[in-house]
């Protein structure tokens, strides 16, 4: 080659690396979620050898990312399981604009505005919940909390043996909400399963897919690869639950519609999302998240509750 080609040549190899460094290091809305929601809460209920330590750290060392089929059908899985993405084909929802606005209270809430060229929705959620919820759709692993975690070898063991948490839940006060929830199961379970789980239901991504609603979850049961869910059995185990649980089982729902939305904006399900905005909403968040930590009185009775189960 003649001087001024490989000149051309060196040029462009050049920009091409400078290209791909920098976009190596571009924030990305995962990372840059991840980097802002500190998950590491501090108190001797999260010390080493203590349930919460062990939920988490459990987890991370048992789950990776995989289908929901396979999820639901794993002796490793109980508890509660999400979605990984809208029913299929997806039409990717295009906002106009999505604001965020902390109404303050004795909780505080969020106000989710999203607005369309065909329509607009709004939510409430508690504003506690949606750094974790947001922390949670930056990591594709699908289960939230189980007490199967590798029930399928060895002999018969406690739940306290078994439990696990994602960790943007194990030392939330999410995570022992979550966990009641999960032993009221066997409340109404009575033999139609060895292995049950509450199940995030199959959806279509819209704007009423962001919408308030408690009706996001259904009960579901196997043994071995045969479901058994018989009929009703949802309906059966939301009337056993009682005042405090109902409550509870709302705030996991507004869980999951934050954890949605954050998610189908990280699939690019979600077009014209504000993250920059978002980002700086978490931030503003952080106070009221270290807030709602578990407490020491909760961490002992979860403790309680899973070694007595």
């Amino acid at each position: 080659m003649n001087r001024l080609t490989k000149v051309a040549v060196l040029l462009a190899t050049g920009l091409v690396l400078l290209a791909t460094t920098l976009r190596a290091e571009e924030p990305n809305f995962a990372k840059r979620i991840k980097e802002t929601v500190n998950p590491h809460f501090d108190g001797e209920q999260f010390g080493d050898g203590t349930i919460l330590r062990t939920l988490g750290d459990r987890y991370n060392a048992t789950f990776q990312q995989d289908t929901f089929d396979n999820m639901f059908s794993s002796d490793e899985v109980g508890g509660i399981l999400l979605r990984p993405h809208p029913e299929k084909p997806v039409k990717v929802l295009r906002l106009k604009s999505a604001t965020f606005r902390v109404e303050n209270a004795e909780i505080d809430t969020l106000l989710f505005k999203l607005t369309t060229d065909s329509g607009q929705t709004e939510f409430r959620v508690p504003a506690t919940i949606v750094p974790a919820a947001a922390l949670m759709a930056a990591d594709k692993r699908l289960v939230l909390l189980t007490l199967a975690c590798g029930s399928g070898s060895g002999g018969q063991r406690s739940h306290v043996d078994r439990a696990a948490a994602h960790p943007a839940i194990a030392n939330h006060q999410l995570g022992y909400m979550a966990t009641t929830l999960d032993l009221s199961l066997q409340n109404v379970m009575a033999g139609h399963g060895r292995n049950y789980l509450l199940c995030e239901k199959a959806y279509r991504l819209s704007l009423k897919s962001f919408s308030s609603r408690d009706d996001l979850f259904n009960v579901r049961c196997r043994i071995d690869q045969t479901e058994t869910t018989p009929a009703g059995i949802t309906d059966a185990w939301r009337q056993s639950l009682g005042d405090e649980q109902r409550t509870y089982f709302r705030i996991l729902n507004n869980f999951v519609t934050v954890r949605r939305l954050i998610r189908g904006v990280l699939d690019r399900y979600v077009a014209g999302f504000p993250e920059d905005d978002f980002v700086k909403l978490l931030k503003q968040l952080q106070p009221t998240y270290e807030k709602h930590k578990m407490t020491k009185e909760q961490a002992e009775e979860l403790h309680t509750l899973l070694t007595k189960s």
